[in-house]
């Protein structure tokens, strides 16, 4: 597990059904994170969206026998404005840590670009992208928001790589839809390789027309393993 498995986490939240319901209203709910039927964390979600702005913070920590054999511990942050009905960073925060690192990433938006990207450890390699110069991308809390309110594709930046988000396919079993995102256009900002471990993220809830609700089970395709949030 290393930096990218916290990112993988960071995506699979929130299934929101419409604007209207959200505006003005803060939202809490707490997630167990399993492999099969082990559990190894746990994910705690806060949001408040309003008609002008938004805020989204995440804090994810290990839990259960695992926990003596790897340590890990996360905090994310997004916020930004409102404008015609999509979330639009201003600023996006993280801070993972384990036994071996630390690592933290800040980036600043203004209208969609990259003016900022400052990260701890300094970052040795050269970039292989001029992420300045790049425009119209989101930070991935509010880029996976973004999509799940409607979007079918968008692009996004967290700091090590670019990718865009994609919607596969939309699905509605037993009255609750199914979504399932892909990852496109991936290029890695600090490294020469393309692998992509993150096959897609399946998103999975009750969904009525007009009300806020939050996904019941998320699951993500991780290196060949099906990792599952459910919500406690």
């Amino acid at each position: 597990m290393k930096l990218y498995f916290k990112l993988v986490i960071v995506y699979v939240f929130f299934v929101f059904t419409s604007f209207t319901s959200l505006f003005a209203d803060n939202f809490r709910e707490a997630y167990v994170v399993e492999i099969g039927k082990i559990d190894i964390g746990k994910l705690l979600w806060d949001v408040h969206i309003s008609d002008y702005d938004y805020k989204i913070s995440i804090r994810l920590k290990n839990k259960g026998f695992l926990s003596k054999l790897y340590k890990f511990e996360g905090s994310y942050e997004a916020s930004g404005s409102v404008i015609k009905g999509s979330l639009i960073p201003i600023q996006y925060k993280q801070f993972w840590s384990t036994k071996k690192k630390v690592r933290e990433v800040e980036i600043i938006f203004n209208n969609g670009s990259i003016t900022e990207l400052k990260m701890l450890p300094d970052e040795k390699e050269r970039p292989r992208i001029d992420y300045i110069e790049i425009n119209n991308y989101f930070d991935p809390l509010s880029s996976f928001v973004n999509i799940l309110f409607g979007k079918d594709k968008s692009k996004t930046i967290d700091g090590r790589r670019v990718y865009s988000m994609v919607v596969e396919k939309k699905n509605d079993y037993e009255n609750g839809e199914i979504k399932k995102v892909l990852i496109e256009d991936y290029i890695n900002i600090w490294a020469d390789h393309k692998r992509n471990d993150l096959e897609y993220i399946e998103i999975g809830g009750n969904s009525s027309k007009g009300v806020f609700s939050m996904p019941k089970i998320m699951k993500i395709k991780f290196r060949g393993l099906l990792y599952k949030l459910r919500k406690i």
